[in-house]
């Protein structure tokens, strides 16, 4: 590994899926043991059911507890903030995350914005409100909407506290392009979600059920390649977790990057918990 190398890191959107079991967790693996056998495959997770509801008191630290130190969690801001608009939601999801931010195991906070979510001036008044909410943390913004896209748009969220989220999607007219790196930033914070333009619109999981060709995987590692003289970090979670398609993505590209960019290096796992620290799952 060279000395100015760029670490690379390799994640799935969420972990605790039952249909894993098997295809990537051993067989009668228990919901309490997901997190510490995931630790040992992967180097971060991003946590999508803080989306669906905000974690209690000590949550999080458990589920830190359940992984090995040097282990990375990026949360997902809850919905009811991002898509209701609910600010007195805000402060008590700021203060769980904190949790991990005292143990130096939180990357960031996701707050994806719906298509719906235009951008307006009441809208960027919440983008504001929201991001000053939430400072300090690094907080990564997914917009979806097309009208998003303007000069600028990276800078002007630096200024409040916040960093443009990377996507990949369909090419649809009406989304927000994907693998669009702002210039100006040196940490990315990519969401490949997929690529199948019939199923954008369709119920539940269908959205994501994709499965990344090599093509396309490359085509990510020469984006990043390209921008790699000004980056000095780079996390990739992978949100097609319709079976395993997200693992096996996030293992195939963490492979073409080894092979085929040599600007970057794969984060490996963290050693795993000792006997004594396992023995908090038994």
């Amino acid at each position: 590994m060279s000395r100015t190398s760029i670490p690379i890191w390799f994640g799935t959107a969420g972990y605790s899926w039952p249909e894993w079991i098997g295809p990537f967790y051993p067989p009668g693996t228990t919901p309490e043991r997901m997190a510490s056998f995931y630790a040992t495959q992967f180097p971060c997770v991003e946590i999508n059911s803080t989306f669906y509801k905000a974690p209690a008191p000590g949550q999080l630290e458990r589920l830190a507890d359940r992984t090995a130190p040097g282990f990375q969690f990026s949360l997902k801001v809850p919905r009811t903030v991002s898509h209701e608009f609910r600010v007195h939601d805000l402060e008590p999801f700021r203060k769980a995350a904190d949790e991990l931010t005292r143990a130096h195991r939180l990357i960031g906070m996701v707050l994806q914005f719906p298509e719906m979510f235009r951008d307006t001036a009441k809208n960027r008044e919440w983008v504001e409100r929201v991001l000053r909410g939430l400072y300090p943390n690094p907080v990564y913004v997914e917009f979806r909407h097309v009208s998003w896209q303007r000069p600028r748009l990276g800078d002007w969220l630096r200024q409040r506290g916040g960093e443009l989220a990377a996507i990949d999607v369909p090419e649809l007219p009406q989304l927000f392009p994907r693998a669009f790196l702002d210039p100006g930033t040196s940490r990315v914070y990519a969401r490949l979600h997929s690529r199948v333009t019939e199923n954008w619109n369709g119920p539940g999981k269908m959205r994501y059920d994709f499965d990344y060709p090599d093509v396309v995987l490359r085509e990510w590692v020469n984006v990043l390649r390209a921008a790699a003289p000004r980056l000095t970090e780079v996390y990739l979670m992978f949100n097609n977790c319709q079976g395993v398609q997200a693992v096996q993505n996030a293992r195939r590209m963490a492979e073409l990057v080894r092979a085929e960019a040599p600007e970057f290096h794969v984060v490996d796992p963290p050693p795993p918990l000792g006997p004594r620290q396992g023995t908090l799952f038994d």
